[in-house]
C-alpha cells in the first residue's frame, strides 16, 4: 500500500507570522510594531534554512517600512524629556532596527552566493537591507537624543566590512555596494557634527542634506602619515569615530574617516545661499533658506573641519543647584514681587531640582533629579542658581541627552552671571504690537560684549525698539537701535544694542 504524500505542516510561530502578513495592514502603523517585534524575535528561534527566512524576513521588513513615517513626524518638534508614551514607541522603534538589521547581518553572513543567486539575491543586497535598517534606527536615536545603542557602531561596521569583502574589488561594484557607502558615510558625518547640539527638526535638514553630499566624506583603510583633521573606526570596538588628534587607534584594525572635501562642500552651499541663491538651484531641501538651518549647516561644516577640542579641563562636581527651564517662569522669577508681569508669558514658577556634573571656564553639565522640567531642545535659554536666593545665571543649552522620560542631561554654556527682567516693543508699531518679554543681560567687557538683550527667537535683533524696565516702582523708557547680533539660535536671540542718549 503507498504512503500518500503530504506537505510538512510550518512551525507554529511561521504560520502564525504568515497569517498575521495575510491580514489587512491597520490604519496606524504604530499598530504593526509590537507584534512585528514579536513575530522577529519568534522566527528567529526556528533556526530555519536561510533561504526560508530570507523569505519571510524580506515580507516582515515590508511591514517595517511605514513605521518611520508614522513616528518621525511627531518626533520634530518634541522636547525633552520625551512624552511617555511618545518614548516608549521610539524606543520599540529602535529596537525592532536594530533586530532587522542584525538579522540580515546573520544572513549576509551565513548565506551561500551560490544559493543566494539561485533565487536572484545577493550578499550586498542583504548588507544593505542591514545598513538600511540601522540608518533609520540611528536616525531615531539622535532625534530622541538617547545614546546610541551597544552593539551598533560594531554591527555597522560589519555590513560595511561585509558587503566590500563580498565584491571582487577589481571588478564594476554592484550599484548597492554604493548605497551602502552612502549609508554609511552618512551616519559618520552626522555622527561627526554632534547632533546632541541640534534640534531634531535641524538633524532632519543635515540628513537630508548628507543623502546629497555624503560621497564627499573620504574613507580610507590606510592609516594617514599626520593626525590633522583625520577620524578612525575600529571594527572591534563598539564606538563612534574618534579624531585622530584626539586619541589614535589602538591597533590596525581600524579604517579612517576625513571629513574635509564635505565640508569644502558646505562652505560652497552656504556661501550660495547666503548670497541669496534658492536651495532648489543647487539641489537642496527647501528648508535650506532658513537662516536656522543655515546655521545648523554652518555648525557642521566647523565640525567636519576640525574636530572639536575641549580648551579647558572639566572639574567633576557634585552640587545640588535649581534650573529654571521655562523662560517665561525665569522673567517671572526675576521680576519677583512685580504686580504684573507680561500676559502674553504668564505661568507657574517651575524650578526644579539637579547636580552639577562637572564645570569649566564656560559652563556646566548637569543632570536633572527631581520636579516638573519641560521644553528642554538644544539652543533654548535656562536660569540656574546653587540655591534659594543665589542670582540666576543665564544659560544656553549646547546639548541635550535623554535615556528616558524620566531623565536629562544638559551641556550649559553662561551668557551672563545676571539679568534683569525687560519688556522691549518695536518701534512704530505700539498700536499693533505689545511688549514682549526680554532679559536685559548686563556689559561684560572682559569678553567685549555689551549690554545686550535676549529674547525668544523673532526678529527684534533688526528694528529699533524701545526698552521697558520698571525699577522701584518706576518705569524707565529707552529708545535704542540693535547693534550687533551675538547668538542666534532656533529658540532665542541674544543681541548688543545702542540706547539713543538723544531721545
Amino acid at each position: 500500500m503507498r504512503r500518500s504524500l503530504t506537505n510538512p505542516q510550518p512551525a507554529p510561530q511561521l504560520q502564525n507570522a504568515l497569517d498575521w502578513l495575510s491580514e489587512s495592514k491597520p490604519e496606524d502603523p504604530l499598530l504593526d510594531l509590537v507584534p512585528l517585534r514579536q513575530h522577529i524575535a519568534a522566527i528567529g528561534k526556528l533556526h530555519l534554512p536561510v533561504l526560508h527566512r530570507l523569505k519571510i524576513d524580506e515580507l516582515l521588513q515590508e511591514r517595517a517600512e511605514r513605521i518611520d513615517d508614522a513616528l518621525v513626524p511627531m518626533l520634530l518638534d518634541v522636547k525633552l524629556p520625551l512624552p511617555l508614551s511618545v518614548g516608549t514607541v521610539a524606543q520599540g522603534l529602535i529596537g525592532l532596527r536594530a533586530e532587522l538589521g542584525e538579522t540580515w547581518l546573520a544572513l549576509a553572513h551565513e548565506a551561500d552566493p551560490e544559493a543566494l543567486a539561485k533565487v536572484n539575491r545577493s550578499q550586498a543586497q542583504n548588507c544593505l537591507r542591514g545598513m538600511n535598517n540601522l540608518s533609520r534606527q540611528y536616525l531615531v536615536v539622535e532625534l530622541a537624543a538617547i545614546p546610541t545603542p551597544s552593539g551598533f557602531w560594531r554591527n555597522a561596521q560589519a555590513l560595511y566590512h561585509q558587503a566590500h569583502d563580498a565584491v571582487d574589488p577589481t571588478a564594476t561594484l554592484p550599484a548597492e555596494i554604493a548605497a551602502i557607502d552612502s549609508l554609511f558615510k552618512a551616519m559618520l558625518a552626522l555622527t561627526a557634527a554632534q547632533p546632541e547640539g541640534l534640534t531634531p527638526r535641524e538633524i532632519i535638514f543635515l540628513a537630508d542634506y548628507l543623502k546629497i553630499h555624503a560621497a564627499q566624506v573620504h574613507i580610507d583603510p590606510v592609516a594617514p602619515e599626520t593626525a590633522g583633521d583625520w577620524f578612525w573606526l575600529d571594527r572591534n570596538i563598539d564606538q563612534p569615530p574618534i579624531p585622530i588628534e584626539r586619541m589614535p587607534p589602538l591597533n590596525g584594525q581600524a579604517i579612517y574617516i576625513r571629513f574635509a572635501d564635505l565640508a569644502l562642500q558646505a562652505a560652497r552651499d552656504l556661501d550660495q545661499l547666503n548670497d541669496g541663491v534658492p536651495p532648489h538651484a543647487i539641489d537642496l531641501p527647501l528648508q535650506a533658506a532658513g537662516a536656522d538651518y543655515r546655521n545648523a549647516l554652518e555648525r557642521a561644516r566647523r565640525c567636519w573641519t576640525t574636530p572639536r577640542r575641549r580648551s579647558f579641563n572639566r572639574r567633576p562636581q557634585s552640587l545640588a543647584v535649581e534650573v529654571c527651564a521655562q523662560l517665561s517662569s525665569l522673567w517671572n522669577a526675576l521680576a519677583g514681587n512685580m504686580s504684573s508681569g507680561p500676559e502674553a508669558t504668564s505661568c507657574e514658577m517651575t524650578y526644579s531640582d539637579w547636580t552639577m556634573l562637572n564645570e569649566g571656564p564656560s559652563g556646566y553639565a548637569v543632570v536633572h533629579v527631581v520636579g516638573a522640567v519641560t521644553g528642554i531642545v538644544p539652543g533654548c535659554a535656562v536660569g540656574l542658581r546653587t540655591g534659594p536666593g543665589a542670582a540666576w545665571q543665564i544659560c544656553l543649552v549646547r546639548w541635550a541627552k535623554s535615556r528616558n522620560s524620566l531623565h536629562v542631561e544638559m551641556g550649559l554654556e553662561v551668557l551672563s552671571p545676571s539679568a534683569r527682567p525687560v519688556r522691549i516693543q518695536a518701534l512704530g508699531n505700539r498700536g499693533a504690537e505689545a511688549p514682549v518679554p526680554a532679559l536685559l543681560l548686563p556689559p561684560l567687557p572682559n569678553i567685549n560684549r555689551g549690554e545686550s538683550i535676549l529674547t525668544g527667537r523673532g526678529d527684534y535683533n533688526v528694528r529699533p525698539f524701545t526698552l521697558l524696565h520698571e525699577c522701584e516702582e518706576h518705569l524707565r523708557v529707552a529708545e535704542c537701535m540693535p547693534h550687533r547680533s551675538l547668538i542666534e539660535t532656533s529658540s532665542v536671540e541674544v543681541f548688543e544694542f545702542i540706547r539713543n542718549q538723544a531721545a
